[in-house]
């Protein structure tokens, strides 16, 4: 029997430390994830006493597992000023046909620490901006438009370490493509030049680090976002396939049957 699992990540708090001269804090709450974007300023992070300081600037994203205890301080001349985003993580089992209770995640596969490039930065940036202007009165619209954008954001942290292989930032990158633009059409030839490989070269990568090829890759991703709107929205089946990359209602409904052997409204209906 196969057991797959779908991770949802739930909103806590977003806030944000303002730029005022000479500021120390302690990570009060610590039962949930932590991200901890340096917008400006500079200072000081320390894990414990008997640990070296880290020093932070902008461009700098942390995130802080449950329970990781965090003593921050801000310079006195260029004062930090940080966006925090808290939020639980969970994976929803599901075993042949029926979804199981909730699992939480304890721990994310994310770098502690990273110093991202201006160009990075600017994307990152991007994505805390869109995840601080969600503003849905429908809190399931707001759910799903926070699970869209943090998963983008974590599948970047995820990938952003990268390998020296030419080869392998060449997969990662095509991958990161399918995992933010699967509502686009997919042109292999295209993607492959875009990221200098050889059309072979990214078969053959997609196959030894994922195990399906490229367009198997992609159709899983759009399975899971289409699963994602079903359960969390009340978008018509005409939105949903094109956000997620369908030419036709009538096309996402064919592929979502063969993919999950029920059509998405019996899918909806049954789940939601």
């Amino acid at each position: 029997m196969e057991t797959k699992a779908h991770r949802i990540y739930h909103l806590r708090l977003t806030y944000e430390k303002l730029p005022v001269p000479g500021w120390m804090d302690i990570r009060n709450t610590m039962d949930v994830h932590s991200l901890y974007w340096i917008m400006s300023g500079e200072g000081e992070f320390a894990h414990s006493s008997e640990e070296e300081p880290i020093q932070v600037k902008p461009g700098t994203l942390l995130y802080l597992k449950p329970g990781f205890s965090l003593t921050m301080s801000s310079s006195v001349d260029q004062p930090l000023y940080i966006r925090m985003l808290l939020f639980d993580a969970f994976d929803v089992p599901y075993t042949h046909t029926t979804w199981q209770k909730p699992v939480y995640v304890d721990t994310l596969h994310l770098p502690f620490i990273k110093l991202y490039s201006p160009e990075q930065a600017v994307w990152i940036h991007e994505q805390f901006k869109q995840m601080w202007s969600i503003n849905s009165t429908d809190p399931h619209e707001r759910q799903a438009e926070f699970q869209y954008v943090l998963s983008k954001l974590l599948h970047y942290m995820r990938d952003t370490q990268a390998s020296a292989d030419p080869y392998m930032k060449a997969f990662q990158q095509a991958k990161f493509w399918m995992e933010t633009c699967y509502n686009r059409p997919l042109r292999m030839e295209e993607l492959a030049r875009n990221f200098h490989i050889s059309v072979s070269q990214l078969r053959k990568m997609f196959m030894q680090q994922t195990g399906i090829s490229p367009k198997e890759y992609l159709n899983r991703i759009r399975n899971e976002k289409a699963k994602t709107l079903l359960l969390l929205t009340e978008e018509p089946m005409k939105a949903i396939a094109v956000a997620c990359g369908f030419a036709d209602e009538f096309h996402f409904g064919k592929m979502f049957r063969a993919w999950n052997d029920v059509s998405p409204a019996r899918f909806r209906a049954l789940y939601k």
